[in-house]
């Protein structure tokens, strides 16, 4: 494999230049998205190039609360109350639930939104050290035609037509880092 390290190492500084000024451009841009979509009540909006191509759309998601074992000994000890069975002892002598019935517990309780097991019976009853860890709304970007779509983007910006976008000018203008 032949390499031009010199020119690989040029490539790694703009990349990492660009990274920089377009994650910083792009923190900023959802952030002010995030409160638009919000403000507006808007749940979807199509994302058109100046041409008029339609490229992607801008999704308002709810994700769902996830569970998160907030206190480890209350967990297992409740574990080993309603199901023994799946708290497991090993050599080093450490208790400790097992993963496929941690990750089928947490399953169930982000389906149903809450700490709370069915335990044999249908007798719901609430996990003890575990929490419920709210999510954080947000927006994702969705790609029309994937690659095709991305592929005009990259068209435009070539041709210089999202030049005018504010932060993506330090980009063409060759901006301080």
């Amino acid at each position: 494999m032949s390499i031009n390290f010199t020119q690989h190492a040029l490539e790694e500084a703009v990349l990492t230049a660009l990274d920089k000024t377009v994650g910083e451009a792009l923190k900023g841009h959802r952030a002010t998205m995030q409160e638009t979509l919000e403000a507006l009540d808007v749940d979807k909006l199509g994302v058109r190039l100046p041409d008029g191509t339609r490229v992607a759309s801008i999704i308002l998601t709810d994700p769902d609360s996830k569970p998160v074992i907030s206190d480890e000994k209350k967990f297992l000890d409740w574990v080993a109350k309603h199901a023994p069975d799946e708290v497991v002892e090993e050599t080093i002598t450490v208790r400790k639930v097992r993963p496929a019935y941690l990750t089928a517990l947490t399953t169930e309780m982000t389906k149903f939104q809450a700490a709370q097991a069915v335990l044999e019976g249908g007798v719901i009853v609430d996990v003890d050290g575990i929490t419920m860890k709210e999510a954080t709304r947000t927006h994702s970007v969705r790609w029309k035609d994937g690659d095709t779509s991305r592929d005009a983007v990259a068209a435009a910006w070539t041709s210089g037509q999202l030049a005018h976008f504010t932060g993506l000018r330090a980009l063409i203008a060759g901006g301080e880092q």
